[in-house]
């Protein structure tokens, strides 16, 4: 639509009259257009049937690939509500961005959000790889992306995220009552990340984050543990599972571990002479060497012995067998998310709560944390004993305190260990 005179300097009384003709005296055709300022090149005045609209239009400096020059062009508000100095101010950060190749790419070229999640759960899954652990932040990530994220944000473009931090806002509160506070604010810190992360590539997008207006609700952590009178009920359906995984529950109960971390420990990691074992690559990317004592021992014993499980295969017309013929193949009960020979408690990777457990995964480290209030344990030897690092101590001091303490260390650990044990009814 082309303009309708010459650039002039528009004022708030000179749109303001040009809506009152449009909507009273003046037919609509001869006032309906753009009107361009003559302070800000590129800022126009739309003056439409329904609405007067401050609109930035001005083509860049440099080509595309294709060998054209795009035109940036984008809507500032909507008059009155936006006076004509805010939309100046407006225009000439866009101007700025245009002379200095930094202004947002045209809606057709622009990235949208489901480009960028693509790459950012790349991002994760490459991370999870380099330290060496299972991808649960990808994986936790791809659920929140299907199910909460992509359904509405998939199509948009970050650009317009950008701008509408109201209607992204709006999102999480309805995440909020749907799904739970947790998981709304698990999914826009998602999109928080993965927005970040490609502006890092691309630095045409505005700083202002999409959250920017996000009420972020207010989590309390979990407080979920075993209580005394409830660990006969635990133990009777304890003795229900399978060795591995009496094995594997048993020790976290024992030694407090982290679910994941304890269902990476191998064979390798056990140092019976030295009466320690290892969590590898723990949170905080080390090793943590812990004192084991014998009901610990014990726990990791019932899944090293677990006996194997005979599969029968009846395998026809293969070379070196008879037709018809059964053999018995003998092999360790292995599970499918596992497959090293060489992890002690194979299989219980995943979250378990399948196992008909009362208490399992984390909450198993939370009765640990109250067992050793319960008993007397000093805050500093329960920091060692679950694997934190203490604050504002370095990982070198950290060692050194761990080598001092390692005789007050052990002996806690043993008495954490007869308390669980008696708590059970067992005995070695």
């Amino acid at each position: 639509m082309a303009t309708k005179m010459l650039p002039a300097k528009l004022t708030d009384r000179h749109a303001e009259a040009l809506t009152e003709f449009a909507d009273e005296s003046e037919p609509l055709s001869k006032v309906q257009g753009l009107y361009a300022d003559r302070v800000v090149a590129g800022l126009f005045l739309y003056v439409g049937p329904r609405k007067t609209v401050w609109r930035f239009r001005q083509r860049r400096t440099t080509r595309d690939k294709s060998g054209r020059r795009p035109t940036t062009a984008q809507t500032l508000g909507t008059f009155p509500e936006t006076a004509t100095a805010d939309a100046r101010r407006r225009a000439l950060a866009l101007a700025s961005g245009v002379a200095n190749d930094k202004a947002p790419p045209p809606k057709r070229t622009a990235a949208t959000f489901e480009t960028a999640w693509t790459g950012y759960l790349a991002y994760l899954f490459r991370k999870a790889n380099e330290r060496g652990k299972p991808p649960r932040h990808h994986d936790n990530a791809v659920n929140l992306g299907d199910n909460l994220i992509l359904p509405t944000w998939g199509k948009w473009s970050l650009i317009d995220m950008s701008a509408d931090p109201g209607a992204v806002a709006d999102w999480h509160a309805k995440m909020t009552r749907v799904h739970g506070p947790v998981s709304a604010n698990r999914a826009a810190a998602l999109i928080r990340a993965a927005y970040k992360r490609w502006g890092k590539r691309d630095t045409s997008l505005p700083e202002r984050l999409p959250t920017k207006a996000v009420d972020w609700n207010v989590e309390k952590p979990s407080q979920h543990a075993l209580a005394p009178k409830d660990f006969k009920k635990w133990r009777t359906a304890w003795n229900e599972l399978g060795d591995i995984h009496r094995g594997y529950f048993l020790f976290c109960l024992l030694a407090g571990p982290r679910p994941g971390e304890a269902a990476r420990i191998r064979k390798q990691n056990i140092d019976r002479r030295a009466r320690t074992f290892t969590i590898p690559n723990a949170k905080a990317g080390k090793d943590i060497v812990l004192p084991m004592t014998r009901e610990i021992e014990y726990a990791i014993d019932l899944a090293l012995n677990a006996p194997p499980t005979s599969q029968t295969i009846t395998m026809k017309g293969l070379r070196g067998m008879k037709r018809g013929e059964v053999r018995v193949v003998a092999r360790k009960r292995l599970h499918h998310e596992i497959v090293d020979p060489d992890v002690i408690f194979s299989g219980c990777r995943r979250m378990p709560s399948r196992t008909g457990l009362p208490v399992a995964g984390q909450a198993l480290r939370h009765t640990v944390r109250t067992i050793h209030a319960e008993i007397g344990i000093s805050d500093m030897l329960s920091s060692f004993l679950l694997g934190h690092s203490l604050e504002g101590v370095n990982q070198k001091y950290t060692a050194e305190l761990i080598i001092i303490q390692g005789r007050a260390l052990r002996e806690a650990q043993e008495k954490v260990s007869r308390h669980v044990f008696k708590l059970l009814g067992l005995k070695l």
